[in-house]
């Protein structure tokens, strides 16, 4: 073998040996990266849905807090103008309209002089 056969496999095994050690020594943090990244795009999923949930739950609070304070207003209605009026109480169709669909329909009076398809 000549000299420069010899210093061209010396350099080949070199840059083999080279490539090795520095696939070797990446490896490591490549995953570390990966799972680093994935890390955050997960976060970053999850905090927008808790942003999405926390919104919701306002909401659904707010409706609520409008519900009780509408079954309230219906009550104290009820009990400031019973006893003096004979016709009942005068209650704001807005109250009645905020919380209608949790009254049972069989609890809802049916007045057949002011709507005649009701007549049963």
């Amino acid at each position: 073998m000549t000299p420069e056969i010899v210093i061209a496999f010396v350099g080949a095994a070199a840059l083999v040996l080279g490539g090795l050690v520095t696939y070797f020594g990446t490896r490591g943090k490549t995953k570390a990266d990966a799972k680093s990244a994935l890390d955050t795009r997960i976060d970053a999923r999850v905090k927008t849905e808790l942003e999405r949930v926390y919104t919701r739950l306002d909401e659904v609070e707010n409706a609520a807090v409008k519900r009780a304070s509408a079954f309230a207003r219906i009550l104290r209605a009820i009990a400031d103008q019973w006893q003096g009026d004979p016709r009942g109480p005068n209650l704001d169709p807005a109250d009645i309209r905020e919380v209608e669909d949790t009254i049972p329909p069989q609890w809802i009076r049916r007045h057949p002089e002011l709507n005649p398809n009701l007549l049963e």
